[in-house]
């Protein structure tokens, strides 16, 4: 069993340093990073952590990103003695409710478990998201176990983390755990966060929505305007739009001036919103509105379609336009 973990260490745990490593099953020490970013391997495809703060009251990640974006958060803060908050938590494509001890199942053998608690004798160890991937995973031996958002404590190397001899009381004891963490006793969660918020499909807009919430979890491509090889920002609206009769450029820049201009406080789900203003005022990003302060989108390398908040990209906005008015 492979499993992608989130774990904030009590300070008493002062042999497990690093915020991010990889184990093997029996807890054997593969990989371990500190401040700054992760990737695991080279090219991030188990493991990817835009940004790693540790200081001594609180580990904080940025743009986590898990088995090539299936599973992704824009934010894990851990402090001392506290669970994990969690923001922007996606689940193959659906943003989720990162609520305490939720079990989501990816497929038969997999799962995710988001804020888990766990203690032994005197020690707590609390993990803020953990992956678990039945079979082996490219880059990963059968059985390993990744942990994220340990603790870092003391000026020790990565090449020392490496070598060091977990306690004799055993690799996980302290973290909290007896033995590798398990699911025993958590409540499965079965329906997304946003369940029942996506519009009817009724006029080009709500068919829009409905039609590019069918391609969740594709991964994103540059360049990509397809289903079968994965998609860019445009190139999912330019797709979407095409299936309704609707001809839209493949290119930000000038989807932004194919339809009528609408004003944030008129939004309507399928308008084009687009962030990230660059040179002129070409934005460098975009998405579909799909209702309730949502959107859908291709963000980046490394990650999925995608629904995020728009309060998340409020300081990038830069307007929105109707393509079919």
């Amino acid at each position: 069993m492979v499993a992608i973990a989130l774990v904030g260490a009590p300070a008493a745990a002062a042999d497990i340093l690093g915020t991010a490593q990889v184990r093997t099953g029996d807890g054997k020490l593969l990989a371990a990073a500190g401040n700054g970013s992760f990737t695991y391997p080279r090219d991030g495809s188990v493991l990817s952590i835009g940004k790693v703060l540790a200081t001594e009251t609180r580990v904080e990640l940025d743009d986590v990103s898990m088995l090539g974006g299936r599973v992704h958060a824009d934010r894990v803060t851990i402090r001392h003695g506290r669970r994990a908050a969690i923001s922007g938590l996606v689940v193959q494509g659906l943003l989720r409710d990162a609520s305490s001890n939720a079990l989501f199942q990816l497929d038969t053998g997999s799962y995710l478990v988001v804020s888990q608690k766990a203690v032994i004798g005197k020690k707590t160890g609390y993990v803020g998201l953990r992956l678990s991937v039945e079979t082996g995973y490219p880059g990963v031996p059968s059985g390993a176990q990744v942990l994220v958002g340990l603790r870092e404590r003391g000026n020790v190397s990565t090449n020392q983390l490496a070598s060091r001899v977990v306690t004799a009381a055993g690799p996980w004891a302290s973290l909290g755990f007896g033995a590798a963490p398990t699911i025993a006793g958590l409540p499965v969660v079965t329906e997304p966060l946003l369940a029942g918020a996506l519009p009817a499909a009724n006029g080009i807009g709500g068919r829009a929505v409905a039609i590019a919430a069918q391609y969740l979890g594709v991964p994103y491509r540059w360049g990509g305007e397809s289903p079968l090889t994965g998609f860019d920002c445009s190139g999912l609206t330019m797709y979407v739009y095409g299936q309704l009769g609707v001809p839209l450029t493949h290119y930000t820049g000038a989807q932004l001036h194919e339809g009528k201009p609408v004003p944030p406080e008129a939004l309507q789900p399928g308008d084009l919103v687009f962030f990230d203003p660059g040179a002129f005022g070409i934005p460098g990003h975009e998405g579909m509105y799909i209702g309730g302060g949502l959107f859908i989108h291709a963000p980046h390398t490394g990650d999925v379609v995608k629904i995020s908040s728009l309060n998340q990209y409020a300081r990038r906005y830069v307007g929105a336009v109707r393509p079919y008015a």
